[in-house]
């Protein structure tokens, strides 16, 4: 199902006049491009790389001939066609910076790769003796001063910084590559099949065709080999079945195989937009047909663009819009929607997750999620899942996040899941860990557990609402409550204190009742005295008496939905106690900021 999702999203970008690279070609970065006169001449050593503000600069992608898989002790007798890396086009040695003298190992290495690629555009000339470029890469070739004049290029030390860097030619004379030529395009579609290639029915296209013995590689999945991995590949005999090796255990046929893995790296490219990094998971995403979700995914997972931090805003606004007026049902929303999940394994690649659906599916369930985070603060956007994450991770930082949390989530999130309890307690966790900090953003996230946990359960009639809830009595949410009407009396009684009952006792509070609001309802006496206005008095006497009422006694313990309860208890109240309301006199409370 994977592999013709892709096959299909191949034919589909080629049917929109967008097609992908052909069969025998690739997308490649090319940090250096090598400008050639028709003589053969050199001219220039032209950079492709586009330099950003931040980060390393990022080198243009090119349709180049395909490279193929390269393994064994000589290796170095597999060149690619008219590109490859400076030690196949220039002989030049690896070496670990500029400067540094290469070892003698390093240097023959380098001269066995030369040679194959001379060999290889030696044969190009001979079978395609027309191409005015294949011409002039041979003629710069076997011209060691020309290629000389390459080496001693300023550009070249820049070309050297980067580990494997890969050249190209390109002709004075003409705006595409030599590789891209006419010529060269025939030649490489008249190149025979494998030989080994057996013939069977391919599993994708059920057409009887060439199998592929090995699959192309695929590259970009965030943690795998440099040279890129697998996803159907057979190495060891344990894996082989009824006398087949390598592909032929599962037949897929040389086009699909070639269709597939184009369409895959296509998406997992580093600039695709369908592409989302989540830990350790790269994650794809493509739709049967042009569609606003396959565009809009990004914004409500990643992090909102500096340059238009309303982007996300906007496309939320879009999707519940569509929601209610059905548009999401017409059109686009019929196509299927695909969401693949990738994470390195040794050689292979291994699927952590696929999802199948359709348009509108995928949209009810983030517009069901963006319902589920919404409380009241003083921002009504709905921010994307990073940020949410991130603020239960030690210092905010993505690299504290359990491994497996983020992919979890996006999956639970998009099947219409409850979140995982590993998010639950994180939550919890940092807030204790910060005296009480119960931010937007966390309230955010464990409002959704709640809810989410409930929905599954069919209890609805438990869910949380989005602001203060006066009708709410369970035990953990009238806690929360309570403690947070302490917490302002106490700043009210004692203005300027450094450190209030939150950064003393919230975490017991919260995990331990009965051993904490005895000692805080025995002190909210002392500070109601102090307050200087007996309107205050009156306001906060009236205020702990209606929350005291619901509660009979205080629990010993509570559990972890009641620890949630608790937060978002404290977090609603405060909220509604710093809020200005109009019917209440100025001067009998202190106005605060949100918590």
């Amino acid at each position: 199902m994977i592999l013709q999702a892709l096959c299909e999203y191949y034919d589909r970008k080629k049917t929109a006049g967008s097609p992908l690279p052909p069969v025998g070609f690739e997308e490649k970065e090319i940090p250096f491009v090598i400008v050639l006169s028709p003589e053969g001449k050199f001219v220039q050593l032209k950079d492709t790389r586009e330099f950003q503000e931040k980060g390393k600069p990022v080198a243009k992608a090119f349709t180049v001939p395909q490279g193929v898989k390269r393994s064994g002790a000589k290796s170095y007798e597999t060149a690619y066609c008219l590109w490859d890396h400076v030690g196949y086009v220039l002989e030049q040695p690896k070496v670990s910076k500029p400067g540094t003298e290469p070892s003698p190992k390093e240097v023959d290495m380098a001269g066995k790769q030369h040679q194959a690629f001379v060999d290889l555009v030696d044969r190009l000339r001979t079978e395609i003796p027309d191409d005015e470029g294949v011409q002039a890469v041979y003629a710069f070739l076997h011209d060691e001063a020309e290629k000389a004049k390459v080496r001693q290029a300023p550009e070249f030390q820049e070309c050297l910084k980067i580990s494997g860097c890969n050249l190209t030619f390109q002709l004075s004379t003409d705006n595409n590559l030599v590789c891209q030529s006419t010529a060269v395009r025939q030649w490489i579609a008249e190149q025979p099949l494998d030989s080994e290639n057996q013939d069977g029915i391919c599993l994708v296209t059920g057409d009887k065709t060439k199998i592929a013995r090995l699959h192309p590689a695929v590259k970009g999945v965030w943690g795998a080999q440099m040279a890129g991995a697998n996803i159907v590949s057979f190495n060891i005999d344990s894996f082989n079945s009824w006398g087949k090796d390598k592909g032929n255990n599962a037949p897929v046929g040389e086009e699909a195989a070639f269709k597939y893995t184009t369409a895959l790296n296509q998406l997992l490219r580093t600039s695709s937009p369908q592409r989302l990094q989540l830990n350790e998971t790269s994650v794809v995403w493509w739709s049967s047909g042009e569609s606003f979700l396959e565009d809009s995914l990004p914004s409500f997972f990643n992090d909102t663009p500096k340059d238009d931090p309303d982007r996300g805003v906007r496309a939320v606004r879009q999707l519940f819009e569509s929601l209610h007026s059905g548009a999401f049902l017409e059109g686009d929303g019929t196509n299927r929607f695909y969401l693949l999940g990738l994470s390195p394994n040794a050689a292979r690649i291994a699927v952590r997750f696929w999802q199948v659906g359709t348009v509108a599916e995928f949209s009810k369930q983030l517009a069901q999620w963006f319902r589920d985070i919404e409380i009241v603060s003083r921002s009504t956007d709905y921010p994307p899942l990073k940020p949410l994450l991130r603020s239960t991770a030690l210092l905010g930082k993505d690299e504290n996040l359990p491994p497996h949390l983020v992919g979890e989530t996006v999956r639970a999130i998009l099947m219409g899941l409850p979140l995982p309890t590993s998010l639950m307690q994180g939550v919890i966790k940092r807030i204790k860990a910060e005296q009480g900090e119960v931010t937007p953003y966390r309230a955010r996230l464990i409002k959704a557990f709640l809810n989410r946990s409930y929905r599954h359960q069919n209890l609805t009639n438990k869910e949380v609402t989005m602001a203060y809830n006066p009708e709410e009595k369970r035990i953990g949410y009238r806690l929360g409550c309570l403690f947070a009407v302490l917490e302002k009396l106490q700043s009210d009684a004692n203005p300027g204190l450094n450190a209030g009952i939150r950064d003393r006792y919230y975490s017991s509070a919260s995990c331990n009742p009965k051993s904490v609001f005895g000692t805080l309802m025995r002190l909210h006496a002392h500070h109601l005295k102090k307050l200087p206005h007996q309107g205050q008095r009156v306001v906060a006497e009236k205020r702990i008496a209606e929350i005291i009422s619901d509660i009979n006694d205080f629990p010993a313990y509570l559990n972890l939905e009641d620890q949630g309860l608790f937060a978002i208890g404290y977090y609603h109240q405060r909220q509604a106690l710093f809020t200005k309301h109009s019917k209440e006199p100025a001067h009998n409370e202190s106005e605060g900021a949100e918590a």
